[in-house]
């Protein structure tokens, strides 16, 4: 290769990549900020034409770029800033200023958070809205107009209505008239001259108020409870339950219930009767119940501290004295013994040592119970004979 052609190479180069830098420093900046293009479908588009302005909140933010009229709808392509922020599901409404300027499309809501309006998007016709036109309201009056309109002879809607008024107030308006006065008279009734009355009506007037502000406050909540009445409405029309296979179950459901109630009516009654006499119980014994209630977790717990379930036990300490020696036999014994050992007070066995009360026996059984023996029986009835303190024996008999 030349050194021309490598001069022509390295200049095509130098050539293309300063095209290329231009290029790109004037298109970048370009392709960043251009405005998006969002298409809405409209019923209708009078007054509205290429070029109108496009806003949010009353300020422009681009231009209607086209308006075509499609099969049942009008298409209006829109040229928006892309530094303007506009929500994905807004509403494009056709609004005029006056009667005599052209229509303009306002955005609403304005953008506050979520998804946002991208470049080709659509707003459909559910998310559009036309006002209504001034000759549709003069043609819909003149409809009316003509529906209420009578004939030759006095007659139509608002004659046979006039009719019908002076009827009624023709053939009972004595009883009008009496009905009124009873009301007037009711109203006034008492010695306040009705005023009683007129402070009822004005505190009923006064609650009605405050239940109307109570559900314009629970609005969102009475339309929520509304519209799950509906859903429910709608599902129980949907199990055709007149004619079809869910409300016949259900009606073959509540024979058999009849039929069973009706079957066993007998017992039912008898069981009833049953719960009646169990409820009185409880309600006879509530005290031992409670007391129940109340012991019976620490007997639980008891008994689950009894059990070992890492060596496969039960640990139980059997009070073998308390068992047999703290009762009252054993007491009424040390009475008749005249036992002075502490185990009579506090029936433990070990107070009854070192001799377990054998040297007392052994005495009473030489001397005999009476005045020279060791013990006093008790009386019958009454408290427990204090031990005698010993005597001195008989002379030539044993003694201590």
């Amino acid at each position: 290769m030349s050194k021309r052609n490598r001069m022509l190479i390295v200049m095509g180069v130098v050539l293309a990549v300063v095209v290329g830098a231009v290029t790109l420093g004037f298109g970048l900046p370009w392709y960043l900020h251009r405005n998006i293009t969002v298409r809405a479908h409209f019923q209708d588009a009078v007054g509205l034409y290429p070029g109108n302005a496009v806003s949010v909140l009353g300020m422009k933010v681009g231009k209607v770029d086209k308006v075509e009229a499609k099969d049942g709808y009008v298409e209006v392509t829109m040229d928006i800033d892309r530094k303007v922020p506009v929500p994905a599901d807004v509403t494009a409404v056709t609004m005029s200023a006056s009667l005599l300027t052209d229509r303009h499309i306002e955005l609403t809501p304005a953008y506050t958070s979520g998804p946002k309006l991208r470049d080709g998007d659509l707003v459909g016709l559910g998310n559009t809205r036309v006002p209504v036109e001034f000759d549709k309201t003069l043609s819909m009056m003149d409809k009316l107009g003509t529906s209420l309109r009578g004939d030759a002879n006095g007659g139509g809607p608002l004659g046979d209505l006039v009719n019908l008024g002076s009827k009624i107030s023709g053939d009972n308006s004595e009883q009008i008239k009496s009905t009124l006065g009873k009301l007037s008279e009711a109203l006034k009734v008492g010695p306040d001259g009705g005023a009683q009355t007129q402070k009822n009506l004005q505190e009923i007037i006064r609650s009605v108020s405050d239940l109307t502000q109570s559900a314009n406050n629970n609005d969102a909540a009475i339309r929520k409870f509304g519209s799950n009445v509906h859903q429910l409405s709608d599902l129980l029309a949907d199990q055709n339950l007149g004619s079809g296979n869910t409300g016949a179950k259900v009606n073959e459901l509540l024979k058999e219930v009849s039929g069973l109630l009706d079957r066993h009516r007998d017992e039912l009654k008898g069981a009833f009767s049953e719960v009646d006499v169990v409820t009185k119980s409880l309600s006879d014994n509530k005290r031992e119940l409670e007391e129940t209630l109340d012991v019976l977790p620490l007997t639980v717990d008891n008994f689950y501290n009894v059990v070992d379930p890492v060596g496969g036990s039960i640990r139980a300490h059997l009070v073998t004295d308390k068992a047999l020696v703290n009762n009252q036999l054993t007491k009424e014994l040390c009475n008749l013994m005249g036992l002075k050992q502490l185990g009579c007070a506090t029936g433990t066995l070990q107070d009854y040592g070192p001799d377990f009360g054998l040297t007392s026996m052994m005495d009473l059984m030489a001397n005999g119970i009476g005045p020279s023996g060791q013990g006093t029986p008790s009386s019958e009835g009454g408290p427990p004979a204090v031990p005698a303190q010993p005597v001195p024996a008989a002379q030539g008999g044993p003694g201590r």
